[in-house]
């Protein structure tokens, strides 16, 4: 348990480490806001040269992502928790959760945890954060149904799955056979996940590539409320919800650009928190 953790440079692995470095900077510099004291932590005990982050931390546009960072995972945190009020026994399921901890944050004491990714990313996962008997690590392609079976879904006491910049990396088709196929095997269940129109998506995936990383997607939502909900007749409500304002309010210590570019993020599309509840039985 003391080894520190290989994160080779221009892999897969080391998109684990970018939101990471973003949500720790967040809570150093805003400890009253953000609370995910986790990452520092597990930065701590990573083996990666995080010299060329570092270097950025006066740059403007690294401390918008960051903060952009923290504030998804704040917003998902807040689905999470309201959820839990009316199922305070739901199992938290964190899809693609590679490093993420947002099911943490809004622990109660009864609510049981699963994390899907693939198995190399939660090889890394397993090495840092070890499955419990209250948390279930699962190795597992999302797009593979096997782990439908795993996570350990009780009906009764419901669902919640969150996605933190997952489904940017898939294409569309597949998102919406995984969102069809969730609606059938969990009712009563809530999904929310971040998502983004062309735009969005285009500007999200441009600092992916220019670490080295081949990225091919198409998955954007320009109208998430219309199309979503055409998907399928077992969604019961789709919202999209501003993802920059809608949960946490733009401080003055964010800056002045960032309290000009969040608003408008929103409201163009850009950045967006979408939430689908699944009919129940």
């Amino acid at each position: 348990m003391s080894s520190r953790v290989k994160i080779e440079k221009n892999t897969v692995q080391e998109t684990l480490v970018m939101p990471l470095y973003g949500k720790a900077w967040a809570v150093r510099n805003f400890p009253d806001l953000f609370h995910d004291t986790d990452c520092q932590s597990l930065m701590d005990r990573l083996d990666y040269d995080f010299s060329a982050m570092r270097k950025q931390e006066g740059n403007v546009r690294m401390k918008i992502a960051a903060l952009a960072s923290a504030t998804r995972q704040y917003a998902l945190v807040c689905e999470v928790k309201s959820y839990l009020k009316e199922h305070p026994g739901a199992l938290v399921v964190n899809l693609g959760c590679g490093l993420d901890t947002a099911g943490h944050q809004a622990d109660n004491g009864l609510c049981r945890f699963a994390n899907v990714d693939f198995p190399n990313v939660i090889g890394i996962r397993e090495q840092l954060m070890p499955s419990t008997e209250r948390e279930k690590n699962i190795g597992s392609d999302l797009n593979d149904r096997g782990w439908f079976d795993q996570i350990g879904f009780r009906p009764e006491e419901g669902a919640v799955f969150i996605a933190s910049g997952v489904f940017v990396y898939f294409r569309k088709e597949d998102v919406r056979k995984l969102f069809c196929a969730m609606a059938e095997r969990f009712p009563g269940a809530r999904l929310a996940f971040d998502g983004q129109n062309r735009r969005g998506m285009e500007m999200d995936l441009k600092a992916v590539k220019a670490s080295g990383i081949d990225v091919s997607t198409n998955f954007c939502l320009e109208d998430p409320e219309k199309e979503l909900s055409s998907w399928s007749d077992r969604f019961a409500r789709v919202q999209r919800k501003g993802m920059s304002t809608g949960y946490i309010r733009p401080d003055r210590r964010f800056g002045l650009l960032y309290r000009l570019m969040a608003p408008y993020a929103d409201k163009k599309g850009l950045s967006q928190l979408d939430v689908i509840d699944f009919k129940k039985d």
